[in-house]
């Protein structure tokens, strides 16, 4: 009898349930959509319970549809974005589902940034202070909101909700976890001081315990089984952050190797052998992959502006998609194509729909925009505005002391776009390879349920048997030198537009 892993992968937009065989091909693949609430300009929220009931309905299809039975699904992995904030009652009922997309306490940054807050907390989490982390709303809720700030009973991540739904059981993974800010992580404890520091000294019985991702936490409850398929008692591990989930379903899980993964956030890693003690940087944090730590930059601004863009401005591309038969992003993609034989114009974007690190008031827009630029140009401009931002990323992470490396892993709905793969390797100019799964981050989780039922010893010996490259992108040196000069100007703008992003925050303050 064959047996399976199932992988969950909750992002921003999408819950996905993925059946894997244990040679890691993908056997059935399950998605539901999550809508995104938005009751003030800047918040980005979900309704909990929808999310766990589109979660049910994925993982009921996904074994309806593959034909198997429930005995013989040896286990449940599960990643999801990091920070934001999933709140539980005291009753343990949902309280607040915020997103990692959310910007409202963009103002409480900029007041520690002023306070010199960030070099106190610094030395425990190696790691910037940014608004949707968790400790930032949660500070923002107890000043705005104190009323739904009294009720939390529990304070967890998106993947540890669906696992506390599945068993049961309130609990988190280290990964995931130390990405918050609440974690000193080279003790990998909770530390009181930075409760302390943050005014938060209440929220410290309200944090999970913190597991191995691979660590078993409990199993799936009868009540679960029967609305899912599953058997009951199906064994759940701790899971991990989506960045991890993705480092590892893509076969990187250790140094030489950078993985990106262009989705709803710009994620750029790699995995080192001590944490970076270097404040330019994003964050080192705690790595699923043991003795190890990941180094991240990241932002919200990677292909939500392509989506954002071809929902408000594609209307002919998503008919001409719909009479061929094709995505519209093929349609997109030969747009792009054509716009790369017209005159080279410095026709810029910037891809901070969402804001961005590099300033908390900074906002998307387009620069050089002229009468003879066509909507496919401006399509261009996007996908080089998108591709810009990872590469701002990588070389933070290039000058901020990791290891050198040659190429790098591309995962993300961006490694669908055949065009926006070699943008990538022209733009970094190293080789670009593309996993042949797909759905790399249920894939990175589904290893550690394996990992967790002693179906391999490490994550080492897990990808030997289950990740395969499916495409690979060496850059054009030509483009490269272009795109070298361009870059330049994109980052030359960023800083011109500093005071004027401030006085567009200002100014939409005093107007709401």
């Amino acid at each position: 009898m064959s047996h399976y892993l199932l992988g969950l992968d909750n992002g921003n937009t999408v819950c996905k349930a993925v059946l894997f065989d244990l040679t890691g091909r993908e056997v059935h693949v399950a998605s539901r959509k999550i809508a995104t609430r938005y009751p003030h300009p800047g918040w980005s929220e979900r309704d909990m319970d929808e999310l766990w009931q589109a979660t049910v309905q994925s993982i009921r299809e996904v074994i309806q549809r593959a034909g198997v039975r429930s005995e013989q699904i040896l286990a449940v992995g599960n990643t999801g974005h990091g920070n934001g904030a999933y709140l539980l009652d005291r009753s343990g009922k949902s309280l607040r589902g915020i997103q990692s997309l959310d910007c409202r306490a963009a103002g409480i940054c900029a007041e520690w940034a002023a306070s010199g807050l960030n070099e106190q907390v610094y030395p425990y989490t190696l790691q910037a202070l940014w608004a949707a982390q968790m400790n930032t709303l949660l500070v923002w809720l107890k000043r705005h909101e104190p009323h739904v700030y009294a009720q939390i009973g529990t304070a967890m991540l998106c993947k540890d909700y669906i696992n506390y739904c599945l068993t049961g059981r309130v609990a988190t993974d280290y990964s995931d976890m130390s990405a918050t800010n609440l974690v000193d992580v080279r003790q990998r404890r909770y530390s009181p001081e930075l409760l302390t520091l943050y005014g938060l000294e209440e929220m410290g019985d309200a944090l999970p315990e913190m597991h191995q991702s691979f660590e078993q936490i409990g199993g799936v409850t009868p009540a679960v089984a029967r609305q899912t398929g599953l058997l009951p008692g199906t064994p759940v591990v701790a899971g991990l952050l989506d960045v991890d989930a993705c480092l590892i379903g893509s076969g990187v899980v250790g140094e030489g190797q950078a993985s990106l993964v262009a989705g709803s956030w710009s994620v750029n890693s790699v995995l080192t052998r001590v944490p970076l003690l270097n404040p330019d940087l994003a964050m080192s944090a705690i790595a699923s992959v043991p003795d190890h730590w990941l180094c991240l930059e990241a932002s919200a601004t990677s292909v939500t502006n392509l989506e954002w863009f071809i929902t408000q401005f594609c209307a002919e591309e998503r008919l001409e998609a719909a009479r061929r038969g094709v995505s519209v992003h093929t349609v997109c993609d030969e747009q792009v194509m054509a716009a790369f034989s017209h005159v080279q114009s410095p026709l810029i974007y910037h891809p901070f729909l969402h804001g961005t690190n590099v300033q908390a008031t900074a906002r998307a827009g387009f620069y050089g925009l002229a009468g003879w630029h066509t909507r496919a140009d401006a399509l261009r401009a996007v996908y080089e505005g998108v591709v810009f931002s990872h590469f701002s990323h990588v070389e933070k992470l290039r000058q901020g002391g990791v290891c050198a490396f040659n190429s790098v892993r591309l995962t993300g709905g961006g490694a669908r776009s055949r065009v926006l793969c070699q943008l990538f390797a022209d733009i970094l100019g190293v080789r670009v390879d593309v996993p042949d799964c797909q759905e790399t981050g249920a894939l990175g989780a589904a290893l550690s349920a394996g990992i967790g039922v002693g179906g391999w010893t490490d994550y080492a010996e897990a990808i030997q048997h289950t990740i395969r490259v499916s495409r690979s992108y060496e850059p054009d040196p030509e483009r490269f030198q272009y795109y070298q000069r361009h870059y330049q100007l994109y980052q030359e703008l960023i800083q011109s537009m500093e005071q004027p992003w401030q006085q567009m925050e200002r100014h939409q303050a005093t107007t709401t």
